[in-house]
C-alpha cells in the first residue's frame, strides 16, 4: 500500500462500521439469494473488497477426503502463489484437511511451504514475497465441516492483525450454514403451504399408479392420473419394444389408432427421445435439438397445434452399490422402458412451475412401468393367472377348503364307479417254438459218441448221439451161439433121420428132438430180434428239421450212463411258429373265466413284452382251449394253470436273432372292461373276501 493510500485510509470506527453492513448485507443475501454459484461469488468478492486481501478460495471436501476448490476471487499474490495454492500441492492440501479436522481457524505463511533460505546467499536474507494464508472451517446445513474459506493476506500484518482477520473471517465461514439452512427451511415452508389437496391427488396418483401391474393398465393410469396433477390437456405413455417406442395410453381415450396421423407422429417424436435418452421441453421453439429430431418435432406440432410439448424418456435405472463393495460388478446401465409426453394447448408452461409433480410423476412411473414389465415377463403368465384365480376361488377359506376337498373326494368315487377301465390280468410267461421235441433214452447205455455240435441245425432221422451197452451185446452173442448151437444140433438129428433108421422108437426120439430144437431156436431168435430192436436203439436220431437247444452238449454227455427214459435233447424249430407259455395263478384264472363266460369261443387279446427285447411290444391271442384244465402245484402249494398264446409270425419277422427258446415274457391278458375303482384295488377286494370276510 502507497503513502498517500495510508495517509487516506480510514479510521478504525469507519472500518468497523463498513465490516458490521458488509456482514449484515450477507447476511441479508444468505436469505434471498437462490444461486449458490452466485451467493459464493459475492461473498469472496466482498471479503477481498472489504479487506484489502490478495484473493479469497473456498475449498469443498469430496467423498475422497481430498479438498477440491470449487470458487475463488482475486489475483495471487506472486509468481510461486500459483504453485503453493495448486490442488496437487500435498502440503497446502494437508492444512486444509488439518483445518476442516480440528474445525478451528488457522494462519499460515507460504514460507512454510517453501525451503529455507540459505544463509550464505545474500540475495535470498530474507524473503519479500511470502503472504499469509488464512484459514477458516467452513459448515453445511447438518453443522457437518465441509471446507474451508481461505483468505490471501499480505505476509506483514501483525498478529493481532491476524487474529482480528481470523475472526472476520469466522462469521464469514457461517453465512454458508445460514444459507443452506435458509434454503431447507424455504422448502419445507413451501411444502407446509402445499394445500392438503394437492397432496391428495398425489397420493392418489401413486396409488393408482401401483394398482395394478399389467402394463396397459399401468400405462392408461399414468396417462389418466399425471393429465389430473398436472392440469394438462393431454397426457401420452409410450413403451419401449426394443426398436421403437410404442404408444399404449392416451388419456381420456379408451382406444385410438396406431396408424393415425398424429398418433404416428407422436410415436416418431416418442422414439428419438427415448433413443436419445433426451428429455424436450418445447415452448414454440426447437433451437438446440438435432435437426432431424426438431423436423419431427415440428411435424408434429403442426399436426398437433400445441404450445407446449414435454417429452421426457422413463428409464429402468440400476440399483445402486455401496460404496464399499469389494466384489468386482459388470457396468450396469439404465434400461429403456419409454416415454412419457405432456402437452398444453393454449398455454407456455415453464420447467419451473411442474418441476416438483414432474419429478414424482417420472419416478413413480418408472417404478410402475419396470414393475409391470417385469410382471409381463413371467414364464406362462396367463397359464399362472389362471391357476391362482382357481386358487381363490376354491383355498379362499376354511369353508371352500372344505367344500373344495367334499366336491374333490364325490368326483372321485363317481369315477372310479363309473368310469370304465379296461382290466388286464397281469402274468409271467415263457416263450417257446410251436414245434419242438423232446428225445429221450429208449435203452440203457453209456453215451460213446455225440455226433453234432451245439445249436446245430439237424434233418429228420440225423443221428444225434449213439450209445453202448455192454451186457447187451454179451447178450446177444451168447443168443448167436446158442442159436448156432442149436442149428448144429438140428442138422445131426436131420441127418440121423435121414440116414433110414429102422428102429422106429429111436425114429420117434430123434423126431421129438428136432421139435425141441426148433422151439429153442425160436425162443432164442425172439429173444435176439428183442435185443437187436434194443441195440438199434442205441443210435438216437432226430425226429423232425430243427435246432438242437440243449446246451454244452459234450461237456454233460462224454460217456454219460443213460437210463430208460432219460430227457436228452431237445430239437425245436426256430424258423416256424412260436407261442407264448403263460402260468395262470388261480387267483387270476377266475377273471380269465369270465371273460369266457358269455362266448367260450372268442378269443383274449394279450400284450406281452419278452424279456430278451423289452423295448418292443408284442400282441397275441388266448383262446378258451389253449388252457390247460388240470392246475400244476407251486412251490407255495398253490396251482398254476398252462395256457398258450398264438402268435402272429409276422410280428416276429425280424426278431429271429433276439428269440430264445424259453426266455421270459411278461404280458397282460384283457378281460373286458370293469370300473376304474375295482380295476386299480380288485387284488385288495380278493384279499379281503377271501382272507378277512370268509
Amino acid at each position: 500500500m502507497s503513502t498517500g493510500e495510508q495517509q487516506n485510509s480510514p479510521s478504525p470506527s469507519a472500518i468497523r462500521d463498513e465490516v458490521r453492513r458488509t456482514v449484515q448485507q450477507l447476511n441479508e443475501m444468505a436469505s434471498t439469494e437462490k444461486d449458490f454459484d452466485q451467493f459464493c461469488d459475492t461473498v469472496l468478492s466482498r471479503v477481498v473488497k472489504i479487506t484489502g486481501a490478495h484473493g479469497a478460495l473456498l475449498w469443498q471436501v469430496n467423498g475422497n477426503q481430498t479438498p477440491q476448490l470449487t470458487h475463488q476471487t482475486g489475483r495471487h499474490p506472486n509468481a510461486s502463489a500459483k504453485d503453493v495454492l495448486s490442488q496437487e500441492n500435498s502440503q497446502h492440501s494437508n492444512a486444509v484437511m488439518e483445518v476442516v479436522a480440528n474445525e478451528r481457524p488457522m494462519g499460515l505463511t507460504s514460507d512454510s511451504f517453501t525451503e529455507p533460505p540459505n544463509p550464505q546467499d545474500e540475495n535470498s536474507s530474507q524473503n519479500d514475497d511470502a503472504f499469509l494464508m488464512l484459514f477458516s472451517p467452513v459448515y453445511n446445513r447438518t453443522k457437518k465441516c465441509c471446507g474451508t474459506l481461505e483468505l490471501l493476506q499480505r505476509g506483514d500484518i501483525s498478529p493481532q492483525a491476524q487474529e482480528g482477520y481470523l475472526r472476520f473471517l469466522s462469521q464469514i465461514s457461517q453465512l454458508f450454514q445460514r444459507w443452506h439452512e435458509e434454503q431447507e427451511q424455504e422448502q419445507t415452508q413451501a411444502v407446509k403451504t402445499i394445500s392438503g389437496d394437492s397432496w391428495s391427488n398425489r397420493l392418489e396418483f401413486i396409488n393408482e399408479t401401483h394398482r395394478s401391474i399389467n402394463s396397459v393398465d399401468t400405462a392408461y393410469a399414468i396417462a389418466n392420473e399425471a393429465r389430473r396433477l398436472l392440469n394438462c390437456d393431454r397426457v401420452s405413455v409410450g413403451q419401449w419394444n426394443g426398436t421403437k417406442c410404442k404408444i399404449s395410453a392416451i388419456s381420456s381415450q379408451d382406444r385410438f389408432d396406431n396408424r393415425s396421423n398424429v398418433v404416428r407422429l407422436l410415436s416418431a417424436v416418442a422414439t428419438a427421445s427415448v433413443s436419445a435418452e433426451s428429455t424436450f421441453w418445447i415452448t414454440g421453439s426447437t433451437e438446440g435439438i438435432a435437426p432431424e429430431v426438431a423436423q419431427k418435432i415440428n411435424d408434429y406440432l403442426d399436426e398437433s397445434h400445441s404450445r407446449t410439448l414435454i417429452v421426457i424418456p422413463l428409464m429402468a435405472r440400476p440399483p445402486a452399490l455401496p460404496d464399499l463393495e469389494m466384489k468386482s460388478h459388470q457396468q450396469q446401465v439404465s434400461q429403456k422402458l419409454g416415454v412419457l409426453i405432456l402437452e398444453y394447448f393454449d398455454a407456455d408452461v415453464p420447467e419451473n412451475e411442474i418441476e416438483f409433480d414432474t419429478q414424482l410423476i417420472v419416478g413413480q412411473s418408472e417404478i410402475a412401468l419396470e414393475n409391470a414389465r417385469k410382471h409381463s415377463e413371467i414364464f406362462l403368465l396367463p397359464v399362472w393367472q389362471r391357476l391362482g384365480w382357481l386358487q381363490q376361488v376354491l383355498f379362499r377359506d376354511h369353508r371352500a377348503k372344505t367344500n373344495t376337498g367334499l366336491a374333490a373326494l364325490g368326483i372321485l368315487i363317481l369315477v372310479m364307479l363309473f368310469f370304465p377301465k379296461e382290466l388286464k390280468m397281469k402274468i409271467d410267461g415263457v416263450m417257446h417254438p410251436s414245434t419242438r421235441n423232446t428225445i429221450y433214452a429208449q435203452t440203457d447205455g453209456i453215451i460213446r459218441e455225440i455226433l453234432i455240435d451245439e445249436r446245430a441245425k439237424v434233418k429228420k432221422g440225423q443221428p444225434l448221439l449213439r450209445l453202448e451197452n455192454q451186457d447187451l451185446e454179451m447178450q446177444i452173442s451168447s443168443a448167436e451161439y446158442e442159436i448156432e448151437a442149436i442149428d448144429h444140433q438140428l442138422d445131426n438129428a436131420n441127418s440121423q433121420l435121414a440116414s433110414g433108421l429102422k428102429d422106429s422108437t429111436e425114429s420117434a426120439e430123434i423126431g421129438m428132438a428136432i421139435d425141441l430144437f426148433k422151439k429153442q431156436r425160436k425162443t432164442l431168435s425172439s429173444k435176439l430180434e428183442l435185443m437187436e430192436y434194443k441195440r438199434s436203439q442205441h443210435e438216437i436220431v432226430s425226429p423232425i428239421d430243427g435246432t438242437v437247444t440243449t446246451p454244452r452238449l459234450k461237456r454233460r454227455y462224454t460217456d454219460f450212463p443213460a437210463v430208460s427214459n432219460l430227457a436228452l435233447l431237445e430239437v425245436v424249430d426256430l424258423e416256424g411258429q412260436w407261442q407264448l407259455e403263460l402260468k395262470i395263478p388261480q387267483n387270476k384264472m377266475t377273471y380269465v373265466d369270465q371273460a369266457f363266460a358269455k362266448d367260450p369261443s372268442k378269443l383274449l387279446d394279450v400284450e406281452f413284452k419278452i424279456g430278451t427285447n423289452p423295448n418292443l411290444n408284442l400282441n397275441g391271442t388266448l383262446a378258451k382251449f389253449a388252457i390247460d384244465d388240470r392246475g400244476v402245484p407251486t412251490a407255495e402249494g398253490a396251482p398254476e394253470f398252462r395256457a398258450f398264446v398264438e402268435i402272429e409270425p409276422s410280428q416276429l419277422a425280424d426278431l429271429q436273432n433276439e428269440l430264445r427258446s424259453g426266455a421270459g415274457a411278461t404280458a397282460k391278458i384283457r378281460c373286458g372292461t370293469r370300473s376304474l375303482g375295482f380295476v386299480c384295488f380288485y387284488q385288495i377286494y380278493d384279499f379281503l373276501r377271501t382272507k378277512v370276510f370268509f
